[in-house]
């Protein structure tokens, strides 16, 4: 060292003092940036799931208001008045918490007008609910169906704004902290070159600076681990939460005419086994790809949800429906497709979206074009509607409803192969005839 000049041995330790300072502010930093991004995440990530459950509860409370306007004696008025109520009392719990949340945040005057529609649809709901206990069933309806649909309306945009604002607030935070990551790079490898010109007059300093430095690479890329899978697990959360609340409303109305469920989850077997089969045999390699297929059996329980604008008088009646009664009940299917469509946008993808919809609207259209609603034929009907048709009528055929008995196997399986090419895609109706013994294991 006596043989360096003294103001390079000054710049030499300087220039080593600076790097080591370095260090040590980025890693503080970073630990900080990490922290906090975590945390407007994890906020973040439970604000969506409140608004995605005031959305749900909100549909779930119309629907019970509708079924309290359809219902035809004053004990059905009660039973649903009372789960009314309840589901009243569950949302003022959880716009409660949401509240608390939103407080003193920038986001607290939209939740203001999130809340106000709620308030005005509450009390539009009470007029409905006064007008359908007095018996004025045809102004309740109008209410139900078109003011309060305006109020749901407004509070579905508002909420997706409050998420979109949600996920900028997220999307911010993730930019802030790459931008921090790429400048502590940057500065890491200035740093680095400080630390390295230091070295040269200092070996034994810097044999433990690179130590110190990789240990903190380590400790940097754990941390990072650690948070991806934090929130891959939200994420995962999210979509289980979602998929549990399509099999929960479609369980919900195939119970409203009498099913215990087993007709969702064997129509979904079949499905699933009948588009395995036709991509087995190259029909239509053009759309029914592994994603395509894995998005056509979750939709596959959505292909009633238009029932529940139908009256229970008309699901659970014994007997042959009237021709008036006949032209209500065929309303189901664009009436699923436009709940689908309103219900699970910006909250589902959209091809899922797009499947499910066409599943629910056009499930009961026929390949010669003599079906309802839309009076589609041949390759006009959707894909996923001509294979939802199959598994539906067939499993229809064999089950017992309150209008009629089971059928057995073979006669079922005989109207398939005497309807295909008039009810059915001819096509996916013989892979579905071959499919005999493993469907039969299904019903054992």
């Amino acid at each position: 060292m006596k043989g360096i000049p003294l103001k390079i041995f000054f710049v030499v330790l300087l220039t080593g003092l600076i790097g080591i300072a370095g260090e040590i502010v980025l890693k503080y930093d970073i630990d900080q940036l990490s922290y906090n991004y975590n945390k407007v995440a994890l906020k973040g990530m439970e604000n969506q799931e409140y608004s995605l459950k005031i959305s749900t509860m909100m549909y779930q409370h119309q629907a019970l208001l509708a079924d309290h306007v359809i219902a035809e004696d004053m004990a059905q008025k009660k039973k649903y008045q009372q789960q009314e109520q309840e589901l009243r009392e569950e949302l003022k719990k959880t716009f409660a918490a949401f509240s608390k949340r939103m407080k003193g945040t920038d986001k607290e005057s939209l939740y203001h007008k999130v809340f106000s529609d709620y308030t005005s649809y509450l009390t539009n709901a009470d007029i409905a609910l006064t007008l359908s206990q007095n018996g004025n069933d045809a102004t309740a309806s109008f209410y139900v169906n078109n003011t309060l649909d305006e109020f749901l309306t407004d509070l579905s945009e508002d909420l997706t704004k409050l998420e979109k604002e949600i996920d900028e607030d997220m999307n911010n935070a993730k930019e802030r902290m790459d931008y921090y990551i790429w400048f502590s790079k940057i500065c890491e490898f200035v740093c680095v070159l400080c630390i390295i010109v230091a070295v040269v007059i200092c070996i034994i300093y810097c044999v433990k600076s690179t130590a110190d430095m990789g240990q903190q690479e380590k400790d940097l890329k754990r941390a990072m681990d650690v948070q991806h899978q934090t929130l891959m697990a939200h994420v995962e959360h999210l979509m289980n939460m979602q998929d549990n609340i399509i099999l929960g409303m479609a369980n919900l109305i195939e119970n409203r005419d009498g099913d215990t469920g087993e007709h969702i989850k064997r129509t979904s077997q079949y499905v699933e086994m009948l588009a395995k089969r036709a991509q087995a045999a190259g029909l239509y390699p053009e759309i029914l790809t592994d994603t395509y297929i894995e998005l056509l059996v979750k939709a596959a329980p959505m292909h009633d949800v238009g029932k529940i604008s139908v009256p229970d008088r008309i699901l659970q009646k014994p007997g042959r429906l009237t021709n008036e009664e006949f032209e209500q009940m065929k309303c189901h299917a664009p009436e699923g497709g436009r709940i689908i469509r309103e219900v699970f946008t910006d909250v589902e993808d959209e091809e899922y979206i797009e499947i499910a919809a066409q599943v629910a609207s056009y499930h009961h259209e026929k390949w010669d074009g003599s079906g309802y609603v839309a009076g589609l034929s041949g390759e006009e009907i959707p894909l996923s509607a001509r294979i939802m048709a199959l598994a539906d009528v067939f499993d229809a055929l064999v089950s017992k409803r309150c209008y009629k008995d089971a059928m057995s196997y073979d006669k079922a399986f005989q109207i398939i192969e005497e309807s295909a090419g008039s009810h059915f895609d001819p096509q996916l109706a013989k892979i579905f005839l071959d499919m005999r013994e493993e469907i039969l294991e299904i019903l054992s």
